[in-house]
């Protein structure tokens, strides 16, 4: 299984844009550069005090070290953003939504734009259940001649991700090989491994398991615009750092759900200088057409619908179900019966 690919695409579901973020790529064709802009992500070890680890007491033991400081203020104004979304997440029992994805991979694609750009849909329902399905995929393909601009092109008969999961068992349809892969769950994950994937706050977001996995501030990239928040998640866990450096989130005021992401390759180093070569390296997502539907806010008829596309993945003529080994799991937390909408006004 691709280092929980599934479980850090879809979870995009429950759980984020200003001129100034989602700026288009000159020669584009209207695509989000993603939530830091090539050359302008600002220096997080900046403006540390001496005796400090990125502006904190030196990390606990296995924790990697804070890549920067926050005031109260803005601590107040996270914890009060991440008690509402939990508040928010708690409410909605199914969801569904349509992506769009944009790759960037400065080692083995162009520079200065996009790799691929993909279309495909996501579904939820709470608490573990998801579908994460890739329907179309395009390539960039360098220009034939001279003076000629790009495309992005189809491959044909390509391979495209699939996942579901039913609460028990995390379901890929590898269409290469024929098989439906089934990746059992042990029984202490089973209820919540989706929130355990990379991204845990994009499914059932829980205040708690948010701070204690991730170093949290206000994106320097914050603008005015009184209906968005936007937060800046650092891994605190090596296993984690290994998968990817950041992730910036961009929550809307009204639904208080994440309309678009951003991670962050590990290797990502837009200042780096001679010898080395700036990597852009992230993957960016944004969410269109979401549906939300609270306790009971769903017809019968319409609830049966939903839920077969998730509890019973049919497996394909010619092919076989292959049963997979998966490690295990850590346990969920607890999160507040109630919460209140943050203020708008973010500290300064």
């Amino acid at each position: 299984m691709k280092n929980g690919i599934f479980l850090a695409a879809c979870m995009a579901m429950v759980g984020l844009v200003s001129s100034n973020s989602f700026v288009l790529a000159q020669g584009n064709t209207g695509q989000p550069l993603g939530l830091a802009q090539n050359g302008q992500q600002v220096n997080p070890q900046q403006n540390l005090q001496p005796g400090m680890v990125g502006g904190q007491a030196q990390a606990g033991q296995g924790q990697m070290p804070a890549p920067f400081q926050v005031t109260p203020q803005e601590q107040k104004y996270i914890d009060d953003i991440l008690q509402f979304w939990e508040f928010r997440s708690k409410k909605v029992n199914h969801y569904e939504a349509n992506f769009e994805r944009w790759e960037y991979d400065s080692v083995f694609g162009p520079a200065d734009t996009h790799k691929t750009y993909s279309k495909g849909i996501i579904k939820y329902e709470q608490p573990d259940k998801g579908l994460f399905k890739v329907e179309s995929i395009q390539h960039y393909t360098p220009p034939k001649e001279a003076g000629k601009p790009a495309t992005y092109d189809f491959r044909p008969a390509e391979v495209l991700e699939h996942w579901v999961c039913d609460g028990a068992s995390i379901f890929e349809f590898d269409v290469a090989a024929k098989q439906l892969k089934i990746w059992p769950l042990p029984p202490e994950q089973q209820g919540q491994a989706i929130t355990n994937g990379p991204l845990p706050f994009l499914f059932g977001a829980k205040k708690d398991e948010i701070k204690d996995r991730f170093y949290l501030r206000v994106s320097p990239y914050q603008g005015n615009n009184p209906n968005e928040y936007w937060l800046e998640a650092w891994p605190k866990r090596p296993q984690d750092a290994s998968e990817y450096r950041y992730i910036d989130i961009l929550i809307d005021r009204e639904e208080f759900l994440p309309f678009a992401i951003s991670v962050f390759d590990r290797e990502y180093n837009p200042n780096a200088t001679p010898p080395n070569m700036p990597n852009y390296s992230r993957t960016v997502y944004q969410f269109s057409d979401r549906k939300t539907y609270e306790a009971g806010g769903l017809t019968a008829n319409l609830q049966a619908m939903f839920k077969r596309s998730f509890y019973q993945p049919q497996l394909p003529a010619g092919w076989q179900r292959v049963v997979q080994q998966t490690p295990g799991a850590q346990q969920p937390g607890q999160g507040p019966a109630n919460a209140v909408r943050p203020n708008q006004a973010m500290p300064r």
